[in-house]
């Protein structure tokens, strides 16, 4: 899986894909570190870098936080301010609590 997944997942033009790839090598770097030396299944790992990269992406269409969609009511939606959000659920399964 490289950056061109996550290109066709985000919708992102060809005109986009160096901002792309920057969002794959965060996400990437960002899941590994949380991850560590955990062993986790590379579907759940490709989803995660996916999760983490479109979180990436869709904040430059985000200012100040606040994304706004083409909804009937115009709602204003904050996007979250952890990228790792949606990878959290996918990779907590695999990580081994820590001992105190």
């Amino acid at each position: 899986m490289d950056s061109t997944n996550l290109q066709e997942y985000v919708g992102a033009p060809d005109s986009d894909a160096a901002f792309v790839e920057e969002c794959w090598d965060e996400a990437t770097a960002l899941v590994n570190v949380f991850v560590g030396d955990e062993t986790v299944p590379v579907a759940i790992l490709d989803r995660a870098f996916l999760e983490v990269g479109s979180e990436l992406y869709h904040r430059r269409q985000a200012p100040n936080g606040i994304a706004q969609f083409a909804s009937m009511d115009g709602s204003p939606v904050r996007v979250a301010r952890d990228p790792m959000l949606g990878a959290y659920p996918l990779l907590q399964r695999f990580m081994v609590p820590g001992l105190a």
